[in-house]
């Protein structure tokens, strides 16, 4: 019940914002997707994708909201580029949630729609236009903004991905978010891990290997032979682990992807004594 009282009052909201004046209209709301996130993701990113399923109101309503507004369609409603960031950024993981709990129970996102089908064929609409999860993510996200730490909070609802968040983005806390983002993702020894002269990297990082060659923040390595995407991590790591990534035989490795589903540990079922 309380769930659905939270709803009401969202399309309370949502329906007075439209006989507003333009000049009077407000950013996009993501309040929905928050509550989805803080409800069914758990501090580790795992979702409850069985009750998320059960209960997926809040869900649909963000679904049928971005449906209707996009920063193309309503730039108004988008007053930076941060505010237009953090608005895709929540469209690519609240489709992926959405496509996830349309088929559930699955073990992976690999088997919904054979061939890849899940990222490249399975449309969503946003703004009123059809994009699939590769157009969000190739087309807008990495086209338009340039930033490599994008890489970072998109979660396409695998154990590999890096942890879905469980709060929604907005612009206003983007910028912290991402910087946080990032450092998590290099104190995770499943993304990042130095053994020798070795460095173990996320296989993401070697499909979007042209993003951090060639973007973020660099410092001139020592080495003019070492490998960008070493270099694009220095600025971001203490003395100790500088020295070892600005190792001249330091070479760099790839983590196998893991594509098993980012679902919470399903409660075991105490066995009967009768």
């Amino acid at each position: 019940m309380h769930g659905y009282v939270q709803t009401a009052i969202l399309c309370i909201i949502t329906n007075l914002f439209f006989f507003l004046p333009s000049h009077a209209q407000t950013l996009f709301d993501h309040s929905p997707l928050d509550l989805v996130l803080s409800s069914f993701v758990d501090e580790n990113g795992l979702v409850d994708y069985a009750g998320l399923k059960k209960d997926r109101t809040n869900l649909n309503f963000y679904m049928d909201s971005i449906g209707s507004v996009s920063p193309e369609s309503h730039p108004k409603r988008f007053s930076s580029p941060t505010e237009q960031l953090a608005y895709w950024i929540n469209v690519y993981n609240a489709s992926v949630l959405t496509g996830i709990t349309d088929a559930y129970p699955v073990s992976s996102v690999k088997d919904i729609l054979l061939f890849n089908g899940f990222f490249n064929r399975q449309k969503w609409i946003v703004g009123g236009q059809k994009l699939t999860l590769d157009n969000i993510e190739n087309d807008i996200i990495r086209s338009q903004f340039n930033d490599p730490r994008i890489h970072f909070v998109l979660n396409c609802g695998a154990m590999s991905c890096p942890p879905l968040e469980n709060r929604a983005f907005t612009g206003s806390s983007l910028e912290k978010r991402l910087e946080k983002a990032l450092e998590r993702f290099i104190s995770n020894e499943h993304f990042f891990t130095l053994s020798g002269n070795q460095l173990f990297l996320s296989k993401i990082i070697d499909w979007y290997r042209s993003d951090f060659s060639t973007k973020g923040r660099f410092t001139k390595p020592n080495n003019s032979e070492m490998d960008p995407v070493i270099s694009y991590f220095i600025p971001y790591v203490g003395k100790p682990i500088k020295d070892q990534l600005r190792n001249p035989n330091l070479k760099v490795q790839f983590h196998e992807y893991d594509w098993s589903l980012n679902s919470q540990p399903t409660p075991s079922v105490p066995m009967s004594n009768y």
